[in-house]
């Protein structure tokens, strides 16, 4: 295309760009915990069961958000949505600097929960208007990279950070850099014009629909995706939030090098969206319920691996592990949101993807907690693994079930 249509195609990388940045720094607040983990323990005098709820306090405010946030989102927008939700959450985080208790750091995360769940509807919608159906499952894959990202700057420098600093410093250069990103991101954004893509963009909501809101709790494809959803969940959010206390308990590495192979971890989440999501584009010929299947198959295979990592594993081997083990069990994120859309319709894109993921999250609220319980009853991490095992069976099962050739949007 031409003239000024040629600088509207192209602007929608820096929408990427932008929905990427706001998502990244909604993550680096999701995964503080895990890198700071040992050093909360030891200065709050902590159980494992109390660390894991600490690293799932923000998913419960996220969780309440999500129906809210997308009645917001379709009713004000995008662009207001990315300044209240992601600023919000930022200048909560700055007040971890002051917490000396737990009970205070866990009802202050909670809070900024809430301002973290503007996503992901926030930034699923705005790909969806800016985006055509044939390029959103690698777009959407690209944008959910942020998520592994933010795990991966969490894990390399949090930990140093908190040896230099103390982690509570951690906490603060958070909050900064998610609102400096808040104020990027409104200042950058824009809406898509109704000629862009190939369908027509959704007319803001005036109010809830309630009878339309019902009709899409109930749908059975809907429920069967986020249910499926809760297991990989569990999964992703157990594993990422002990490993570090795991690898340096059990196989006796150093918490420095331990935040390294969490790093590595993400980064194989990081390459497992957008080419899980070119698979579901290309590969399997728009399904994206192929590839949420093998996410979970490979989750089950590497959370029965785990148990066999011991101080005589390679280094070598141990990141190869990891790296798989994050393709599939951190990768998946995204297609599921794709999925929920499509069957909800464009009108009800933000509340499908709000409504699923609230559901979702349920397994990163339970996923951390339970792991954490079951390792102080048995004193051994091997029966949290199997907790995992079977969770990621679980999921497997309801993405079989799922019928995806009844969306409503499918090309």
């Amino acid at each position: 295309m031409a003239g000024p249509s040629a600088d509207i195609r192209r602007y929608r990388w820096v929408i990427l760009g932008v929905t990427w940045l706001t998502y990244m720094s909604v993550y680096l607040i999701r995964n503080a915990v895990p890198p700071l983990s040992t050093f909360i323990v030891a200065d709050l005098s902590l159980t494992r069961f109390d660390i894991g709820l600490l690293a799932s306090a923000v998913a419960v405010g996220y969780l309440v958000a999500q129906i809210p946030a997308g009645w917001l989102v379709d009713d004000l927008g995008v662009r207001k949505m990315i300044l209240l939700g992601t600023s919000f959450a930022g200048v909560l985080v700055l007040g971890m600097y002051f917490v000396n208790n737990y009970p205070t750091a866990y009802l202050l995360l909670i809070v900024a929960g809430f301002g973290c769940g503007a996503f992901p509807t926030v930034s699923t919608k705005a790909l969806l208007t800016w985006f055509p159906i044939k390029e959103r499952g690698t777009t959407i894959g690209i944008n959910q990279t942020a998520v592994n990202v933010g795990g991966m700057i969490t894990a390399a420098t949090l930990p140093t950070v908190a040896i230099l600093y103390g982690w509570r410093i951690g906490f603060v250069a958070i909050g900064v850099v998610t609102i400096l990103i808040a104020l990027l991101a409104y200042t950058l954004y824009r809406d898509a014009p109704s000629t862009l893509v190939d369908v027509e963009p959704s007319k803001p909501m005036s109010k809830p629909n309630r009878r339309a809101t019902l009709r899409l709790m109930l749908d059975r494809n809907i429920l069967l995706i986020s249910l499926s959803c809760v297991g990989l969940m569990i999964v992703q959010f157990a594993m990422t939030t002990y490993l570090i206390i795991y690898l340096k308990e059990v196989v006796g590495i150093s918490v420095a090098l331990a935040g390294g192979f969490l790093a590595i971890v993400n980064a194989g989440g990081a390459i497992g969206k957008p080419l899980l999501g070119a698979m579901s584009d290309r590969l399997f010929g728009g399904s994206r319920k192929k590839p949420l299947l093998l996410a979970g198959v490979l989750s089950f295979v590497f959370s029965i691996l785990m148990q066999f990592i011991a101080s005589s594993t390679p280094y070598l081997v141990l990141s190869v592990i990891f790296a798989l083990f994050g393709f599939s069990a951190l990768g998946w994120g995204g297609l599921n949101f794709v999925l929920v859309s499509e069957f909800a319709g464009r009108e009800n894109a933000g509340l499908a993807v709000g409504y699923s993921n609230m559901i979702g999250l349920i397994g990163n609220i339970i996923g951390p907690p339970l792991f954490g319980l079951i390792i102080d009853a048995t004193g051994s991490y091997s029966w949290g693994w199997w907790f995992l095992t079977a969770s990621a069976l679980a999921s497997v099962v309801g993405f079989a079930l799922v019928r995806e050739g009844s969306r409503k949007v499918k090309e």
